[in-house]
């Protein structure tokens, strides 16, 4: 009955000399596309951690899957890979003054313990600063439990790369971030520390966390540790997925797009299977559609993001000559939520042009247009490039609570809020690939003043440093 509604009112909202927006709309909200795309990508491969097995699987399933459903253009463009990394085995107990186990996993691209370790615990507790002024000597050779958070505007990537870094120099055993989720959930990342994390990191669960400050609290504490990981230098190549709907003035182009890289421990379903599914559902509806934009719209699938935006930056450099004729670029990866409207990311010169791509869809409470900035998306890369960036926003919903945790996992997505967001992002690629261009390319001055301004420059400096490729 709700998509009955919905349909109605867009219908009844359409100008009457162009329903386009209501056909495919109403095409995504009534096909079931992108969820069944979802149960087929997440239930026949699973996790998709950049340079295993499993990327490459879901690259050439992506470009079958557009094939199949008219893109005979579908292609996979490649580039370095710095490292690949393997999870091995993570184990930590208290050691002294009891005899437990403890719930943990390592974070990604960082090294292992080199055998079994007993070392001291250290908490530093949450830093409101920089780390506190602990000697070295209190460091050295230690298990530090630390709490990254966002400080001065710097968010908390930028404050647990700080961290780790300062660390790793004073001679630290390991780093032990507690996790903010539920239910003894652990999470894992690799931002910052790609391509090669300079010591073994690892997340400890919540409950744990509270063990070891109370054993803490008595007296000294002491951690065994055995940590496995393997991480190979290659040289290495990772892909791209990419199809294009040609249009009818060559040269322009929209692109909608996300990432199909997730963590190994789930299915990674919402971060960022949902996304994917609802683009490859909007390619599949662009085309039976049978009409022509004006633009052609550009449909990429990058690898690499939970890394460093690796597969999106490889883009945008292996594309240079042509980002003056990239329109837009819009990605969804915050989660099969409610879809609320558009961010613009401190771009105050789009908003105009996000309201107009978002009236149609009045009917589906999609209309809201927000300034906040982010640089943990495929979006960045554009963004730092000066190309019109915009990502789809959406409700917050349950998405944090399974993101990069093992329970990242189909039954997590709603079938009806992913066609909420499907028809979201087919009717605004269709509304940028038509309407006016919604806004120019700013200069590489301009585009570092939105980001300095944003307090985003320093997550893209530790993302764009020297070796992190």
């Amino acid at each position: 009955m709700l998509t009955s509604l919905v349909l109605a009112a867009l219908a009844a909202a359409a100008p009457p000399q162009d329903d386009t927006v209501a056909r495919l709309v109403g095409s995504a909200m009534t096909s079931g596309g992108a969820s069944a795309f979802l149960e087929t990508l997440t239930d026949t491969i699973g996790g998709r951690m950049t340079g295993s097995p499993q990327s490459e699987a879901t690259a050439a399933f992506l470009v079958k899957a557009l094939k199949d459903r008219g893109y005979a253009n579908a292609r996979v463009e490649e580039y370095p890979l710095g490292a690949r990394w393997t999870r091995g085995h993570a184990e930590v107990r208290v050691a002294s003054p009891i005899d437990r186990p403890l719930h943990v996993l390592s974070f990604a691209w960082v090294p292992g313990t080199k055998g079994a370790i007993t070392a001291p615990l250290v908490d530093l507790g949450a830093p409101k600063t920089s780390l506190p002024a602990v000697p070295d000597a209190q460091l050295k050779g230690a298990v530090v439990l630390v709490e990254p958070q966002a400080l001065d505007g710097a968010p908390s990537q930028v404050m647990r790369f700080a961290y780790v870094g300062a660390l790793a120099r004073a001679g630290a055993a390991a780093m032990l971030i507690p996790s903010d989720k539920a239910g003894r959930m652990l999470f894992t990342s690799a931002f910052g520390l790609y391509p090669d994390g300079p010591l073994p990191m690892l997340s400890i669960a919540k409950e744990d966390t509270l063990l070891l400050r109370r054993l803490l609290a008595k007296g000294p504490v002491s951690l065994g540790l055995d940590v496995a990981n393997g991480l190979d230098r290659g040289p290495h190549k990772e892909r791209n997925v990419i199809a294009d709907l040609p249009g009818s003035e060559p040269g322009e182009v929209v692109l909608i797009g996300g990432h199909f890289d997730s963590w190994d421990q789930a299915e990674g379903a919402d971060d960022d299977g949902s996304g994917i599914a609802a683009v490859v559902e909007a390619a599949r509806l662009l085309k039976a559609s049978g009409l022509t934009p004006k633009r052609t719209i550009r449909f990429a699938f990058f690898s690499g993001e939970e890394q460093a935006l690796l597969g999106s930056r490889a883009y945008v450099e292996s594309h240079a000559a042509e980002l003056d004729k990239h329109r837009a670029v819009l990605v969804m990866d915050s989660g099969a939520e409610t879809p609320r409207g558009l961010k613009v990311h401190g771009r105050a010169d789009l908003e105009a042009a996000a309201r107009a791509v978002l009236a149609p869809l009045a009917p589906l409470g999609a209309t809201q247009v927000s300034l906040d900035a982010s640089f943990d998306m495929d979006h960045g890369p554009f963004l730092a490039a000066g190309v019109p960036a915009f990502s789809l926003w959406v409700e917050e919903g349950a998405y944090d609570s399974h993101h990069h945790a093992i329970t990242d996992t189909f039954d997590k997505v709603d079938p009806l809020k992913l066609s909420l967001d499907t028809a979201v992002m087919t009717a605004a690629a269709w509304a940028l690939a038509n309407g006016p261009a919604p806004g120019r390319r700013l200069t590489p001055s301009e585009a570092t003043e939105i980001l300095t301004r944003t307090r985003l420059e320093p997550l893209r400096a530790i993302l764009y440093r020297p070796g992190a490729r």
